[in-house]
């Protein structure tokens, strides 16, 4: 097991050999099948993927956690999730990658976004559904495009990419339940709570830290967490230490106690007794049976 997990910016790809385009698309088949169908861990800076499987299928492992793939199922990675694949020979699909500076237009157009393409999502619909449809012929154009020199290539090419991330947006945003007005209100607040946590999560700072930072109080910003995502703002820097100490003892060799004070533990007990009270097992256990 290696002691860290790789980063591509396209797999098996150097970090430097960065594609020029605002979108890169291509079938799932360009790069399984020259790799046996199955696509070992790795991750991506400042990239998201966006997947659709027409046919086929298989499973995929994301930050250590096992979901089946079949047809009409839309994946959404973000930037820095640790995933992997093993597809069924012959699945047929396409993935598409979009630089987070590809997406800034929307981002800035829609804050909402950018907190709503923050978490991996997978999405199933009927293969014949109108939503899966509507993916599917979304990815087919924008593959044309990809792959032709037509004039004004470049800013096809990033209109489908804002296309392509706005059609997963708005399908995470049917994950969340209602989409009230309420909801709407405080959806800001918890962006920017979420991405100030996924900075200093290892440091551990206070809940009272976050919401000075963030001008509010703390049962505010803790009502807005529990309105927009159904739980409290505690629960999210929790979660987030989990998420980090899950994909450490699943993809590397570090030692419990190293994991431990990777994530801003100074007690190697106290952050395993953390990790069974929320994952109902032991960091050991974890491991093994991961």
């Amino acid at each position: 097991m290696p002691a860290t997990v790789p980063a591509y910016w396209l797999y098996a790809e150097r970090l430097t050999d960065r594609f020029p385009d605002a979108l890169h698309i291509e079938p799932i088949v360009a790069r399984s099948a020259l790799h046996g169908w199955t696509i070992q861990p790795h991750f991506h800076h400042q990239l998201f993927q966006f997947f659709l499987v027409v046919g086929g299928g298989g499973r995929t492992r994301i930050d250590g956690r096992d979901r089946e793939l079949k047809p009409g199922s839309a994946l959404l990675l973000p930037p820095a999730t640790i995933h992997e694949f093993h597809f069924v020979v012959d699945t047929e699909g396409f993935v598409a990658s979009v630089a987070e500076t590809s997406l800034k237009r929307l981002f800035d157009a829609e804050p909402e976004a950018r907190s709503l393409l923050a978490t991996p999502a997978l999405l199933q619909a009927e293969p014949e559904s109108v939503e899966a449809q509507s993916l599917e012929t979304l990815m087919r154009l924008a593959m044309s495009e990809f792959g032709a020199n037509r004039p004004n290539r470049e800013f096809a090419l990033a209109a489908y990419a804002d296309l392509l991330a706005s059609w997963f947006s708005r399908a995470a945003r049917g994950l969340r339940a209602g989409g009230e007005p309420a909801k709407d209100l405080r959806a800001g607040l918890v962006r920017r709570f979420i991405e100030r946590v996924e900075i200093r999560f290892q440091s551990h700072e206070p809940l009272t830290e976050h919401a000075r930072a963030l001008g509010v109080s703390v049962p505010h910003l803790s009502r807005s967490c529990r309105e927009v995502l159904g739980h409290s703002a505690a629960r999210v820097i929790q979660d987030r230490l989990m998420i980090e100490a899950r994909r450490d003892l699943v993809y590397t060799s570090l030692t419990v106690a190293q994991i431990s004070f990777r994530l801003g533990f100074s007690d190697p007990a106290y952050f395993s007794r953390f990790f069974a009270k929320r994952a109902g097992i032991s960091p050991s256990d974890y491991r093994a049976n991961a």
